[in-house]
């Protein structure tokens, strides 16, 4: 079943929390960062910037030690944790995302495994798609098929598909992009979203929500880290895996549109533009 009908800014003000005056940074949601590596910094400062920015009340982050001092430099306010110690004693967060930037870490890879099995929703992206895909698929499903969601762009969907023995192309997918999002999303045990000009979100059962075209200028570098931070956020308020995708895929592409003014944009305008984004919805 495909559900197209109308995704925008009134779907967006209807489940986007906001705060009230008995809350606090706790019950505004911390959401939990494992991003970045000694060679890909920039994803862990993208990620925690699109959380931030989306309203997260405080963000968690664990990684090596030049991704969590570029974190620092852009986002002062995040509290960050040694990879060796969160694996061990996983930080306090209502979501988790994992994996964009991640490379060759083990005290990393230690601490998405404990993230995975302390059953947090989670936004898996980029170097942990295979692996808690692969783990879901299996069996190892702490997380109900709604708190968790997987966001490959076209080419990671191709490669986490065939990791679990579906034999496709990349042609294939692109000529039935829903369909595949849905295999991934029954083979998982998880929600999809599959980034593209019309992000797509699939559930297990079936039901896929078409979100409206975005702008182009999005197809840059680290947009897709800002995108899984924004989602975090979105996770750890209490929406529902897809709920949190289809929100956040919006969000993303109104700041694009609102930062950019028609023009090219980086990946850092992006998360620049949620709160006038946000802004603009909930004064509607």
């Amino acid at each position: 079943m495909s559900d197209t009908r109308g995704w925008g800014a009134d779907q967006v003000r209807e489940r986007w929390a906001v705060p009230g005056a008995d809350d606090d940074k706790y019950s505004r949601g911390v959401v939990g960062v494992i991003a970045g590596s000694e060679a890909y910094p920039g994803a862990a400062a993208l990620v925690v910037s699109g959380a931030a920015r989306a309203g997260a009340g405080m963000v968690r982050y664990v990684g090596p030690p030049r991704a969590k001092n570029l974190v620092l430099t852009h986002r002062p306010e995040t509290v960050v944790h040694d990879p060796g110690d969160a694996a061990e004693r996983l930080p306090r967060a209502q979501a988790w995302v994992v994996g964009p930037g991640v490379a060759d870490y083990p005290e990393q890879d230690a601490a998405i495994g404990a993230a995975m099995a302390s059953g947090a929703p989670l936004v898996v992206d980029a170097g942990a798609l295979e692996a808690v895909a692969k783990a879901r698929a299996a069996g190892s499903r702490e997380a109900a098929a709604d708190r968790v969601l997987l966001t490959p762009h076209a080419e990671e969907l191709m490669r986490t598909l065939n990791a679990l023995r579906h034999d496709v192309s990349i042609g294939d997918v692109r000529a039935d992009r829903a369909g595949h999002a849905r295999l991934l999303a029954e083979t998982a045990r998880a929600t999809v979203l599959l980034k593209g000009s019309r992000t797509l979100i699939a559930s297990p059962g079936g039901t896929v929500t078409e979100l409206p075209e975005a702008p182009a200028w999005l197809a840059t570098a680290g947009s897709g880290d800002v995108l899984a931070g924004i989602a975090g956020t979105a996770l750890a308020s209490g929406l529902s895996a897809a709920d949190a995708g289809a929100c956040a895929a919006w969000l993303h592409a109104r700041a694009a549109e609102l930062v950019s003014e028609g023009g090219p944009l980086v990946a850092l305008d992006i998360a620049r533009g949620v709160p006038a984004a946000l802004a603009e919805v909930l004064a509607e």
